[in-house]
């Protein structure tokens, strides 16, 4: 189950947040100013996201040293698509 708290709130009930969390699979948004600000996932949902990340960087090291670019080129062709899709 995922949930929201504001950071008083959280500091509360850091301790049932982390049982629930670990014990339950819950989840947990942390708010500031009413903003999203930080997330309680389970270990295995972390170490999941740490492993799809190193994966997506090595996919990406991988084709850039394919495609023969130095990092400026890499960068700079990055930038121009990021560009393009929040145009």
């Amino acid at each position: 189950m995922e949930r929201e708290l504001g950071v008083t709130k959280a500091r509360q009930v850091f301790g049932t947040m982390v049982e629930q969390v670990q014990y339950r699979g819950d989840t947990y948004i942390i708010n500031r100013h009413g903003k999203p600000a930080a997330a309680v996932v389970p270990m295995q949902v972390y170490e999941t996201w740490k492993c799809q990340r190193q994966d997506l960087f090595d996919q990406i090291r991988k084709m850039q040293r394919e495609a023969n670019l130095d990092n400026d080129e890499a960068e700079s062709l990055a930038a121009e698509a990021v560009a393009a899709v929040r145009a």
